[in-house]
């Protein structure tokens, strides 16, 4: 499954965490004729989209549903696992030529697929079977997968508002799930002709906007970051270092005012959530402390990474937990990311997320 899911599901892993192994088989297949396609007929998927947030499922409640109810020791690693098989990009381009569909997205290049609704078999790593099928009905293009639990999915595109708009509905199920998860992207056309550059382009994109403006940017876009040796950051980054001590201090004491002080107004990312206010998190902070009888946080040195002229810094580090709430302990590493930005009042924390889990 690990193969199939990072070789050739890779669009929908970005998309929607997983799209069939066909799809990438097909654009293999026919990669040779590419060149020779007639041009698109006229279809009102056609386009490039840019992702409705107000419009769309908020990703952190999704996600925080589904979880809720696994056992306490499970929730955190499946939370994260889940977010990132569902966080949607932020651009998509589709462009179909009869029943020809190519998809390409901010976050993964194009792939080609033919949505002519015959069911393909592939065979995983391990030997067990995948089945797939892509299929166009009207202007919608439904991609379904089956096998073991995990290799279950199916993703809706569905042309809505006489073309003006994409509603992408994925489903997705797990072996710790009574029932699949299902969420709702909406788009915007920005474009009715589809190009196949925002995948690279948007990195770029990206990167100089969060110089701009401090907006969090995936992890998985790559910027090109100097690290702070080489800003010449050296007194930052020692200030940094203590200000994540006592950021950590202050969590294991479980001292909220204290903890506070080191945010920002707003939090631009909060795990899943977005544009957050500062009462958002001081409750989050609360319902945890609340909870737990003893909280136990090490944080092993961390990569400092300073961005628009020394003005924001973006800092990663292996974090070990310990958390006992009566006689259940939860224990784990991940890899967090902090990003802070310089003010008058010290450096502050606008975004807070785990990146990885580690175990």
């Amino acid at each position: 499954m690990k193969s199939v899911r990072g070789n050739v599901l890779i669009l929908l892993t970005v998309l929607l965490a997983c799209f069939g192994g066909s799809a990438r088989a097909q654009d293999s297949r026919r990669s040779r004729t590419a060149s020779r396609a007639v041009p698109p007929a006229v279809s009102s998927l056609n386009g490039v989209y840019r992702i409705d947030i107000d419009g769309s499922d908020k990703l952190y409640s999704v996600v925080a549903g589904a979880s809720s109810n696994l056992p306490f020791g499970e929730q955190q690693r499946f939370f994260i696992d889940l977010a990132v098989r569902l966080t949607p990009p932020d651009l998509l381009a589709i462009e179909r030529t009869g029943r020809r569909v190519s998809i390409g997205s901010s976050r993964a290049p194009r792939i080609t697929l033919m949505a002519d609704g015959v069911v393909r078999t592939e065979r995983a790593d391990d030997g067990h079977l995948i089945r797939s099928r892509a299929a166009l009905e009207g202007e919608k293009l439904v991609f379904s997968s089956s096998g073991r639990t995990d290799d279950n999915f199916s993703v809706l595109f569905a042309s809505v508002e006489e073309g003006r708009r994409l509603r992408v509905t994925r489903r997705i199920s797990a072996e710790q799930l009574n029932e699949p998860v299902v969420i709702q992207t909406v788009y915007n056309k920005i474009s009715d002709v589809a190009r196949w550059d925002i995948y690279e382009e948007t990195q770029a994109a990206r990167e100089a906007r969060e110089a701009r403006e401090g907006v969090d940017a995936s992890v998985a876009s790559g910027p090109r970051m100097q690290p702070a040796a080489e800003t010449g950051g050296v007194a930052a980054a020692a200030a940094l270092r203590e200000a994540l001590d006592e950021w950590v201090g202050a969590t294991n004491a479980r001292d909220i005012e204290k903890q506070m002080r080191f945010y920002a107004t707003p939090v631009r990312a909060f795990y899943l959530a977005r544009n957050v206010s500062r009462a958002f998190v001081r409750n989050e902070k609360i319902r945890i402390f609340a909870s737990a009888q003893v909280i136990d946080i090490r944080a092993e040195e961390p990569e400092i990474i300073f961005r628009d002229g020394g003005r924001t810094a973006i800092m990663r580090f292996r974090k070990r937990y310990r958390i006992e709430k009566g006689s259940r302990t939860q224990r784990g590493a991940v890899i967090q990311e902090l990003r802070w930005q310089r003010t008058g009042a010290g450096w502050k924390i606008f975004s807070e997320r785990d990146i990885r889990v580690i175990r």
